[in-house]
């Protein structure tokens, strides 16, 4: 039982600090993309795990794959857009730089299309649980 015990208790702890679990990486990368587009935009599946390592104490790099299914086109969105033009000091080029942003994040998309998706995302332990955090440059 004794010669059981030992390897059994260092798995056990190792498990404990095997960095932030599924759950939480996507919790925290679906809010993220969710925050920095329109909720009606797009829903997110297949949602994978690729790869994890530690970088530091606390401090995760890892891999993840994703699918987006788009509700809207791009070309929607621009009419929607053309719609609400308002010609006011900031001008229709600064009210335009979401769509351009769109279209450079994912290229041309159409209402219906699947489109795959790999990234990179650091997350750190706090207080408050794991976190997304960006990498001091």
């Amino acid at each position: 039982m004794k010669k059981w015990f030992i390897p059994l208790l260092a798995l056990w702890l190792s498990g404990c600090y095997a960095g932030p679990g599924e759950e939480a990486i996507q919790t925290q990368v679906t809010a993220k993309l969710q925050s920095e587009t329109d909720d009606n935009l797009f829903e997110i599946s297949d949602f994978a795990i690729l790869g994890k390592e530690e970088r530091m104490e606390g401090v995760y790099l890892i891999k993840v794959s994703y699918q987006l299914h788009f509700k809207q086109g791009l070309d929607q969105l621009r009419v929607q857009h053309d719609e609400d033009l308002v010609y006011d000091r900031v001008g229709p080029f600064q009210q335009e730089m979401g769509l351009m942003e769109l279209e450079r994040k994912y290229g041309e998309f159409d209402a219906g299309q699947v489109l795959p998706q790999q990234t990179d995302v650091w997350m750190m332990k706090t207080e408050q649980g794991w976190r997304l955090a960006e990498p001091a440059h």
